[in-house]
């Protein structure tokens, strides 16, 4: 009867299996319900499920010249799949057509063949070239003398920017090289030094200026002469000539600050192959824009249409994203170790620049890269819609990891693991919670991962938690997930609150004194487990798959029958399992008996639904099944004798080794130690037998249970010492090996003993 409220609440678990298919057998056997037809079997999807509202299964079938059939009734499990296929396929489409019709090179070849037809073109292609030749190449040619002739004072600039001799200033191409084994503090930085770096650095800047000056200037002079009649050739070289001083004044801004050429110019702290490597970059960069720029601008010039110059436009731009792309993938590792910072710091601001560091450079790849497939793709405002995905991807990533934290602490607090946190005061029930901290840890974690996904695709502009909401396939599993979930949290609870009551159970009665029966539950848990686990999941298993829309009936028909067909094919198993309950039940034996059965003897280690594990004395263990067991011989069960035999000789007085022997039994009573393990005094039987050596005594000492060896040898031991101070006899039987040689012949002797005159057979005595 104690445990009749737990089968009470299985039963009310099982309630609602019962409930759902109630509706479909009743409109099953209702005539008026249905038309004339023949019988159908019971549905394998109950009506009004997720199962149902995903597959439409259940409804009433159309007639046959009626509409297709509608939204999942063809293919099981493929309609929702199918449908967000399609539409991610016709996204995807659309997309790619108008990435290629954006990057179609037709009009741009259309174009070039054109000026095998087209004299005014050919002229107007001749006319941009002598203006390039005679205004644009004299004018680079006049930048790159100047820069020649201030080669010298630029040089001395770096030379008089060197810190002195009393100032400092740390040298970039020094840092991170093995330091001395005892490192001396670094002085302070000078100022004055410092700032006569920038000095000289911003007096350099102004001397590259100079040629930049001098090309404008000199284009200029071109420009107001007649030497460029044709409006072509003017608007060719004048867009040219202002590209090429945009990019002349773009590459000496980025010189400024890394000055590769010269160190003692530096203002920002790289080394010089660093320096190098950025400029040479920069420059690639910057080169590779000019000329995109000159040749779309010429061409349209030149009557390139604007499907055509777009074209090309977007091409220059993917080479310009995939050199940006390049660099960032280059210098990955140098800039995550200047995010990373110091490598010994801590907190929760340099965990994040940790994190940050090793996905800085996948997060760069995958905006510049997108960045232009979705400006090619026709994407309006691309650069802000990236730059929201990446915020929102980034924002979702810091919230998710400060959950993530937060949960970790919530469920080590509530739910304190064992196997890391020992007992501080909890309860054990909460330490057997416990246990289940990986489990809510998954759980937790999945369910963040999932909600920073919804939160990434609101962000995104898709509005996710409202389809979560009103689609209707949507709204019926999580009804069902819901269901689910708490059905196994009451399944949990239920197995938690059974085992937790049975381990009370058996604390309950050690402390009662009754350590007999608290054995017993002990021995029977493991069946009990078993039997009530394979329940409650069966239960739950069936709950589970009603609220997901399975119907359960034809599957409690078809486990009956396997289980029909598994009972007779493993009879054996069967036989083990109620042999095993009937053993059990019996109390014959328990966890810790000494028992002899099967042929085997040992301690009872543990006790299955179907073997027994003895471990015998040399420390073998035996699994020995149920259905070998026919006698059990338990030593330790209620009381034990402790067995007395005891030979003296045969010229020894029996009444005076009786008294020495109830002596001894009756000092062994009087120690505590020892009373606690006798019941009664020695009980000797007298005069046993006669045997070859001498007279046998027998007597007994009732003891508790499995405590007859340590009483006898006890006894035993006090019996020789005593009967050793008495001078009584233990006689013994004592054997001596006599060896006999043959004698050897006087030629195998050695030549001394052949020598040595012959010894008297006996020596005289004294």
């Amino acid at each position: 009867m104690r445990y009749l409220p737990i089968f009470v609440a299985l039963a009310l678990l099982a309630v609602p299996i019962a409930g759902k298919a109630a509706p479909s057998t009743a409109a099953q056997s209702n005539p008026a319900a249905q038309p004339a037809a023949p019988a159908k079997t019971t549905p394998t999807i109950i009506p009004g499920s997720p199962l149902a509202a995903l597959t439409g299964a259940g409804t009433q079938p159309p007639p046959e010249n009626a509409a297709p059939a509608p939204f999942g009734t063809d293919e099981l499990g493929f309609a929702m799949s199918s449908v967000l296929g399609d539409e991610a396929t016709r996204t995807f489409n659309d997309f790619t057509d108008a990435l290629q019709r954006s990057t179609r090179l037709t009009p741009v070849l259309h174009w070039l063949q054109s000026f095998s037809s087209i004299p005014w073109r050919r002229a107007y292609a001749a006319a941009v070239l002598r203006g390039i030749a005679i205004a644009i190449l004299p004018g680079i040619a006049l930048d790159v003398a100047v820069r020649f002739l201030l080669g010298k004072p630029m040089r001395l600039c770096a030379r008089y920017s060197v810190p002195q001799q009393n100032e400092y200033l740390p040298d970039p191409d020094m840092e991170g090289l093995a330091e001395e084994p005892t490192p001396k503090p670094r002085p302070r930085i000078s100022f004055r030094a410092l700032f006569r770096r920038l000095g000289f650095a911003l007096l350099n800047f102004g001397l590259a200026l100079l040629p930049i000056a001098g090309f404008a200037i000199a284009e200029q002079l071109f420009l107001s002469s007649s030497l460029l009649t044709v409006r072509a050739a003017r608007l060719a070289v004048t867009g040219i000539a202002n590209a090429y001083l945009l990019a002349r004044l773009s590459q000496e801004i980025v010189r400024l600050p890394l000055s590769p050429a010269a160190a003692s110019l530096r203002l920002v702290r790289l080394p010089t192959s660093s320096a190098a490597w950025a400029m040479r970059r920069a420059n690639v960069l910057i080169g590779t824009i000019f000329a995109a720029f000159c040749i779309i601008s010429v061409a349209e010039i030149l009557a390139l249409p604007k499907d055509g110059a777009g074209a090309l436009l977007r091409l220059a731009a993917l080479a310009v994203h995939l050199e940006v792309a390049l660099a960032i993938w280059q210098s990955r590792r140098v800039i995550s170790r200047w995010i990373t910072g110091r490598p010994n710091a801590k907190g929760f601001i340099a965990g994040l620049r940790h994190r940050f560091a090793k996905i800085w450079y996948a997060v760069a790849l995958f905006y510049v890269l997108a960045l232009w497939v979705a400006w090619a793709g026709g994407v309006h405002n691309a650069l802000g819609v990236l730059l929201r995905a990446i915020l929102v991807v980034l924002a979702a990533l810091v919230l998710v990891r400060l959950a993530w934290s937060g949960s970790n602490t919530l469920l080590g607090r509530l739910f304190p693991d064992p196997a890391i946190a020992p007992d501080h005061g909890a309860s054990k029930f909460l330490l057997r919670a416990g246990s289940y901290n990986p489990l809510l840890r998954f759980l937790a974690r999945a369910a963040i991962g999932l909600l920073a996904l919804l939160l990434i695709l609101q962000g995104w502009g898709i509005n996710a938690f409202g389809w979560l909401v009103t689609n209707p396939i949507s709204h019926a599993w999580l009804g069902a997930l819901s269901s689910v979930a708490i059905t196994l949290a009451v399944a949990i609870l239920i197995w938690e609150f059974i085992n937790y009551h049975m381990e009370a159970r058996v604390e309950r009665l050690n402390a009662a004194g009754r350590p007999r029966q608290a054995m017993r539950l002990r021995t029977l848990l493991p069946i009990l487990r078993a039997g009530l686990g394979a329940v409650i999941v069966v239960v739950t298993l069936i709950i589970c798959l009603s609220r997901i829309g399975v119907n359960a009936t034809g599957l409690l028909a078809v486990s009956s029958v396997v289980g029909i067909a598994v009972g007779f094919g493993s009879q054996k198993l069967v036989q083990d399992i109620i042999t095993g309950l009937f053993l059990l039940f019996e109390d014959a034996l328990q966890v810790g008996d000494v028992v002899s059965l099967a042929g085997m003897s040992g301690t009872v280690e543990r006790v299955s639904i179907r073997t027994i594990r003895l471990r015998a004395g040399d420390g073998s263990i035996n699994i020995i099944p149920f259905s070998s067991v026919t006698i059990v011989t338990n030593q330790t069960r209620d009381f034990s004798y402790a067995q007395i035999s005891i030979m003296v000789g045969f010229h020894e007085n029996i009444e005076r080794v009786t008294a020495v022997l109830k002596e001894i039994g009756a000092q062994m009573r009087a120690e505590p130690a020892w009373a606690a393990m006798m019941r009664d005094d020695l009980q000797l039987f007298g005069l046993d037998s006669f045997s070859d050596l001498g007279l046998v005594i027998t007597g007994q000492i009732r003891t508790g249970p499995g405590q007859h060896w340590s009483v006898r040898r006890e006894f035993y031991g006090r019996v020789q010492k005593r009967f050793a101070e008495e001078g009584i006899e233990l006689p013994s039987r004592n054997q001596s090996l006599r060896l006999t040689f043959p004698p050897a012949e006087p030629e195998q002797l050695p030549p001394a003993a052949r020598t040595k005159p012959d010894l008297p057979s006996a020596a005289p005595q004294p």
